[in-house]
């Protein structure tokens, strides 16, 4: 019997995030191998959070008050959890101390530890804080932890061939995979309303995906009848940071607030959407990409292209570098319903070649062959899975 630990800070039943997400739906897949054993380490996991989840889970920790940002007060747990389960492989994702934690168990015990990159954050060590503040000691120890775990870790995995290569320029270390996010995929794109046209946001609040240009963006489309304007997403500190946001959503007449959405209502927003905007500075792979190509959605970013040829290139979205350009292709798109199915139809025959559950299998496969390979190099006779 194989065993396998899936490491993430949460699980998505207790805080959804495009991380705890990818991590769910591995676990799914390597829960359904014969001869495995898993179990998805994360925070906060409670008798009644257990009963929700079709696997095993355990907690190793709380976000609670200050240690929010500092998983590195979870790091005995962690690893005496690594010594009551004795993996025979480690994945985790999202560099912060529990990587660190993960490498150093690994190397203890001579088993594969397989890292993920989640975002582009992970390859950039500038991205240390937001600002000095109380938390800034925590952000440091964890960047620092992080960086050491992830050049220690065994196999690390990126989303895409350009964070391929800046992980060998910034780290020195090849990639020991591209795998792209996965998802299970709809088999057909759906029929959208002819009016008006759908445009919807989605993200948790927070700085980084800029949810107040989305705002300026409907603000500035009010009085079109043929328009009109979704956001969801779980605000974050909604009072001391996104109160003023907040008010300013309330008071622009063309713009429906959801609140925070399911990953079966996102695909229900997504279903109905002509076009889907992202408004980040950065990201990695964002889910919501996958999600919008798979419900005929159509992608329109300011900043965000995140692969090797640009969305534009392949004719599945567009990436408009400003605001203003993003104004005229929202106008244009809106106005435009033929070419809106066209990018719809490359948009999701793409996700179908590129992001289905398949790409989650061969990443487990890896994971499975290189436990394997590393019991047989050990010698200790530990029994391979079934076949």
């Amino acid at each position: 019997m194989l065993r396998v630990c899936v490491v993430v800070q949460n699980h998505p039943v207790v805080s959804m995030g495009g991380a705890q997400y990818q991590g769910h739906l591995l676990a799914e897949e390597v829960a359904r191998r014969p001869g495995v054993e898993m179990t998805y380490l994360a925070r906060d996991i409670t008798p009644q959070v257990a009963a929700r989840i079709p696997y095993p889970v355990r907690s190793i920790g709380t976000g609670a008050g200050y240690r929010r940002r500092a998983m590195l007060f979870d790091a005995r747990t962690l690893w005496r959890t690594f010594e009551e389960l004795r993996p025979d492989v480690i994945y985790q994702q999202m560099r912060q101390s529990y990587t660190a934690v993960c490498a150093k168990y690994a190397r203890h015990a001579g088993v594969p530890f397989f890292f993920q990159v989640a975002s582009d954050i992970d390859l950039d060590p500038r991205w240390l804080t937001n600002g000095i503040s109380s938390n800034t000691p925590f952000d440091l120890a964890e960047a620092a932890a992080g960086i050491w775990g992830m050049r220690h870790a065994s196999h690390v995995i990126v989303q895409t061939a350009p964070q391929g290569e800046v992980l060998r320029a910034r780290f020195g270390r090849d990639a020991a995979a591209v795998v792209r996010n996965f998802q299970p995929l709809p088999s057909s794109l759906p029929d959208k309303p002819h009016t008006p046209v759908e445009v919807f946001w989605v993200a948790n609040f927070k700085d980084v995906k800029r949810p107040e240009l989305f705002v300026s963006l409907a603000e500035s489309f009010i009085g079109r009848d043929d328009l009109k304007f979704t956001m969801a997403g779980r605000p974050s500190g909604l009072q001391r940071r996104f109160g003023p946001l907040m008010e300013r959503i309330k008071r622009t007449a063309n713009l429906e607030y959801l609140g925070e959405l399911s990953i079966e209502g996102v695909n229900q927003r997504m279903a109905a959407a002509a076009i889907h905007v992202n408004t980040s500075s950065f990201e990695g792979f964002p889910n919501t990409f996958i999600q919008a190509w798979a419900q005929g959605a159509v992608v329109a970013t300011i900043a965000v292209d995140p692969d090797e040829e640009t969305m534009e290139a392949r004719g599945i979205g567009i990436c408009a570098g400003t605001f203003e350009r993003l104004r005229s292709t929202i106008d244009e798109l809106a106005r435009s319903p033929g070419r809106r199915r066209s990018i719809a139809e490359r948009g999701f025959a793409f996700a179908q070649a590129n992001h289905s559950l398949a790409h989650g299998a061969r990443l487990v496969d890896m994971m499975l062959q290189a436990a394997e390979e590393s019991a047989r190099l050990r010698g200790d006779g530990a029994p391979l899975r079934a076949k």
